[in-house]
């Protein structure tokens, strides 16, 4: 039900973005970005029962916390970049999109280190 709350919300502000882009661009950006912040938060909302749950499933299989974190983070660093970027391109600068991808990309190379360490490491011990 929520998820219909959220596409009718984004649904019924197409319009007033539109007819904004048209006289003052700077203000649908805003509107955009207001619009897209609540729906960031809401969605966030409704995701934390199922990351507990994804939480409690990798505790149950044995796998440590440090490594469900890696993956969450990256998730979150992948979502956040793509919405930065969906809202560059929506003001018009491909160059700012492609900076927030570059640095998005860094971003999840930087939190996924301690997993690239411990399989090295893992690997290591096999054949070293």
């Amino acid at each position: 039900m929520e998820l219909l709350r959220l596409a009718g919300l984004c649904a019924v502000c197409m319009l007033p973005v539109t007819l904004l882009r048209k006289t003052a661009p700077e203000q649908a950006l805003l509107l955009t970005a207001a619009i897209l912040s609540v729906t960031l938060a809401r969605c966030l909302r409704l995701a934390a029962p199922a990351l507990e749950e994804v939480r409690a499933l990798f505790e149950r299989a044995g796998i440590e916390a440090a490594y469900v974190s890696v993956l969450l983070r990256t998730t979150a660093a992948a979502l956040v970049t793509r919405l930065c970027a969906d809202l560059c391109r929506d003001g018009g600068s491909q160059s700012l999109a492609a900076a927030v991808e570059t640095a998005g990309a860094l971003a999840v190379l930087l939190i996924a280190l301690p997993l690239l360490r411990a399989v090295t490491e893992l690997l290591l011990g096999y054949f070293g």
